[in-house]
């Protein structure tokens, strides 16, 4: 038996995101505000994140060339 763990990336734009988030929050919350207010929240922790792990492989790759 063969498994095949591939993967497909699918490219998901900044809007679609934000509007899927949004949706949900909405549902969740049942206001728009705090639904706008949180997919805020999500998105600015996303980008952090993504930030603070390209940081890290940038400082592994300077510590690894010297």
């Amino acid at each position: 038996m063969t498994n095949s763990n591939t993967t497909e990336e699918t490219p998901v734009n900044l809007g679609d995101l934000i509007n899927l988030f949004y949706q949900e929050y909405l549902e969740l919350y049942g206001d728009q505000e705090l639904a706008s207010v949180a997919v805020a929240a999500t998105i600015n922790e996303m980008l952090a994140d993504s930030n603070n792990s390209e940081d890290t492989e940038l400082k592994k790759d300077t510590v690894e060339a010297a």
